[in-house]
């Protein structure tokens, strides 16, 4: 079989789990990362200047998209004999995959602050230090994992183009959905041996491996907590002002 249809597992049992293809920040990574600005930039500019019929069809043309990647990948790693139970779609971005389809079917607020609260930071976090990096660029799984995290970029960028506010009135049940998440993927990660979601080993990738150096490795999960509210707290304060102010505005 050629390396092109090498799954990132398949490239560690053969060169060994530290082996790299490409580093953070060399000239492949930084492709993709402006590959990504420029994507989300055009789509954002399209989305916002079209009717509202037509962004219904963006809507559900790109979760469509979306699934479809996902769908192609697991289909090469099935036909091609790699599949593992590592190779399910139950990471936090490949759980947004639905969430985007959810929300292509029927629009609600649910999903459109669950893309914003979840997906946008996670796909973002993961194009920036991304997990795949045994893969080499002329790779199909390589290529897939870029594309499918920059279209989940992209899904809830589009929305807030189109004038989508996030309400952090709809945080807590925003953290419910993920809470449930974590209490299906944790007894999953115990059986299979897995570690979905970056909860059963703090040495997922960059980030837990940050909270791990910190916290230590009985108390990294910690870390994620912190770094989630932080999170939270730059993502929600900007809408919340402008929210207060509006409100001010009205009255007077």
């Amino acid at each position: 079989m050629s390396e092109f249809w090498y799954t990132v597992y398949t490239m560690q049992d053969l060169y060994g789990e530290d082996y790299t293809s490409f580093t953070l920040f060399s000239p492949t990574h930084i492709f993709w990362l402006v590959l990504c600005v420029v994507i989300c930039a055009a789509v954002a500019v399209i989305y916002r200047r079209s009717s509202q019929g037509m962004r219904r069809k963006f809507e559900l043309g790109l979760a469509i998209l979306i699934f479809l990647v996902e769908a192609s990948r697991q289909t090469v790693i099935i036909v091609t004999g790699q599949w593992r139970p590592e190779t399910l779609p139950l990471h936090l971005c490949s759980v947004n995959i639905f969430i985007s389809l959810w929300y292509g079917i029927k629009p609600n607020k649910l999903a459109a602050n669950i893309l914003y609260a979840l997906c946008l930071p996670g796909a973002a976090v993961a194009l920036l230090s991304p997990t795949w990096c045994a893969l080499p660029i002329a790779n199909f799984c390589h290529i897939n994992s870029e594309m499918l995290h920059i279209l989940l970029v992209c899904y809830p960028v589009m929305l807030l183009a189109g004038g989508f506010k996030p309400e952090i009135k709809m945080l807590p049940k925003v953290l419910a959905v993920l809470a449930g998440m974590l209490v299906v993927i944790y007894p999953v990660n115990k059986i299979l041996g897995t570690n979905f979601f970056f909860i059963n080993d703090p040495y997922g990738n960059v980030i837990t491996s940050l909270c791990t150096s910190i916290f230590g490795e009985n108390l990294f999960l910690i870390g994620y907590i912190i770094i989630l509210l932080l999170l939270f707290v730059l993502m929600y304060t900007p809408f919340t002002v402008i929210e207060i102010r509006d409100k001010h505005k009205s009255r007077a």
